[in-house]
């Protein structure tokens, strides 16, 4: 495809190689300002003409697939649909009227092999009301949701990793010869009382008044800190503020995270560190070492104080932010292939993580307490509740939940490109969406906000997905239905990270062209595009307190962008 220029008769663009079939149509939509062109094989691309966007695909269809799925819907749904008073049956090309009469539309179709036209009527209504309850044909009779609507039921997973108590005491007295017996006490006159014959104070809080000024100030900061909230219609963080290097070497940072409260950011690095940051990129506070491979995902803590972190090694382990050391590892003895993702769960109270074609789901208890007898064994304990395998896959390549509030739902993606849905409250799959994507989903994000946001709760429900070469797609867990397509950022070499912004309107990506791009929720065309990178951007991260966003590439440096 090419533009050209009439005034001036020079071309002024040349799309790349489309597909290997001929091109049968082309379409200028003036008033979206949109080329649109169609191929023998049943594809449909959709460039933007908008001032900026240099003529890129904003959008592609796959008319077949679309097709196929329709059908299946049909079928599934036991209805005939009956299309002989139609004389055409293969259809050359169409045109649809631009006004409605009475909510209903006039659709021209001539064939492809005969010297015929028809006309058809389609009611839009009917249109929108059957796609909304496309959903209800796959056997979805009640729409999922993110937050928990209903309490535990009684043969829940969750119900009995909650029951169990990893720590009980034991009845056995193991070295004790001897016991102190039950003895009356005597209060004597050299002691004084206890002061329960006296009037109670009422002094709840007793005021630290020997404060230095720099503490008093960093109180106050923090006082702020918690106070504050996310600011709802601020700009995306677009202009650059800083850039640091992790190492002394190129290495790649495979994944990246805010701590809850905004004010740590974690980064699992190919060199087999985890290392934790200032979130203004100052200085480093925690260096832990201890996997033997590359770490695949790092996870905080609800209440900020841990870390757990996978790795390529076949092992997982919990790191005390506090105390600076690992306190709970799963060795290899546990896992028979790579750890790919792991994190916290019902706010703290379980582990998910995903090892080939199932996910486990773990109950913890952490011992920090230190015993120099003992120092050399595990004090913490973790014990394997369930495991819940993926139908028809060889790996579960992505893995999400939410942490920061009640929810059953887990989000799981296979290398057979379908995603599935688990309810964990009833402890079984609930819904399958196949071919989410052409390759298999590398990340899938949910829209979690933060405890400085606050949004709708129906905006929980949503998710995007991710894939090398197939850019990223915006679904609703409601009708299990892809709402939105964002293209623009090249991700065919390295499969590059999403993140959703607290106040859920904006989606930061990376990308294989040494940017990053950040588009609007309510557009698929990317709205800036953040250069000034030396390699890959393969991670980014949205800090959950303030307007930042973190950017980490391939040869391990970090960027921070600002409102």
């Amino acid at each position: 495809m090419k533009v050209w220029d009439y005034s001036t008769g020079q071309l002024t663009y040349q799309s790349r190689v489309l597909t290997a079939f001929p091109l049968l149509s082309l379409l200028v939509d003036e008033e979206n300002q949109q080329i649109i062109t169609g191929c023998a094989e049943g594809q449909l691309w959709i460039f933007s003409l908008i001032n900026g966007h240099n003529y890129r695909c904003v959008a592609h269809i796959n008319l077949k697939k679309e097709q196929e799925r329709f059908c299946n819907k049909v079928w599934k749904s036991g209805k005939e649909i009956d299309y002989s008073e139609l004389s055409i049956r293969f259809a050359g090309s169409c045109a649809l009227a631009r006004k409605t009469v009475n909510g209903k539309v006039l659709c021209l179709i001539t064939s492809m092999f005969e010297d015929m036209t028809s006309v058809l009527e389609v009611n839009l209504a009917a249109l929108v009301r059957t796609q909304q309850s496309d959903f209800l044909l796959c056997g979805n009779k009640n729409s999922l949701s993110v937050i928990a609507r209903s309490s535990i039921l009684t043969n829940s997973p969750l119900c009995k990793g909650l029951k169990k108590n990893l720590k009980e005491p034991s009845s056995k007295r193991l070295g004790v010869k001897s016991t102190v017996k039950d003895q009356p006490l005597f209060f004597h006159n050299k002691i004084k009382s206890s002061g329960y014959t006296v009037a109670p104070q009422m002094t709840m809080f007793s005021p630290n008044i020997n404060l230095k000024k720099n503490e008093v100030s960093k109180w106050k900061a923090s006082c702020k800190r918690k106070n504050k909230e996310y600011p709802l219609e601020s700009y995306p963080p677009i202009k650059y503020e800083k850039e640091i290097s992790v190492t002394c070497k190129p290495t790649p940072i495979c994944c990246i995270q805010y701590a809850g409260d905004g004010e740590k950011l974690a980064c699992g690095l190919a060199d087999k560190t985890v290392l934790i940051f200032s979130s203004n990129l100052t200085d480093i506070h925690n260096v832990f070492s201890g996997h033997d491979g590359a770490v695949n995902s790092v996870g905080w803590s609800h209440d900020k104080k841990f870390l757990v972190s996978a790795s390529e090694d076949r092992t997982l382990r919990v790191w005390s932010v506090c105390n600076n050391e690992s306190v709970l590892i799963l060795g290899k003895e546990k896992f028979q292939k790579t750890v790919r993702f792991a994190q916290f769960y019902f706010i703290d109270t379980f582990i998910l993580l995903c090892c080939g074609a199932e996910f486990h789901l773990l109950r913890f208890h952490i011992d920090t307490t230190k015993d120099d007898l003992k120092r050399y064994k595990q004090r913490s304990v973790c014990k394997l509740v369930q495991k819940f395998p993926m139908a028809s896959t060889m790996e579960i390549t992505s893995l999400s939940a939410v942490n920061d509030f009640y929810s059953y739902i887990v989000l799981a993606a296979g290398s057979n490109r379908a995603l599935e849905v688990f309810d964990l409250n009833a402890g079984c799959s609930t819904a399958v969406i196949p071919e989410v994507h052409t390759r298999s989903v590398h990340q899938i994000c949910q829209n979690k906000g933060s405890s400085f946001s606050t949004q709708q709760p129906e905006a929980y429900n949503l998710f995007m997905t991710t894939a090398a070469g197939d850019g990223i797609k915006l679904w609703d867990l409601r009708t299990l239905r892809c709402e939105r397509r964002f293209e623009g950022h090249s991700s065919r070499c390295y499969p590059c990270g999403i993140a959703v912004s607290p106040c859920g309107r904006f989606i930061a990506s990376g990308s294989d062209d040494k940017c990053a791009f950040i588009y609007e929720m309510r557009s698929s065309t990317f709205s800036h595009k953040l250069g000034g990178h030396t390699e890959s951007v393969i991670n980014v991260a949205f800090s959950p307190s303030s307007p930042q966003l973190t950017t980490a590439t391939l040869d391990g440096k970090l960027q921070l962008f600002l409102p």
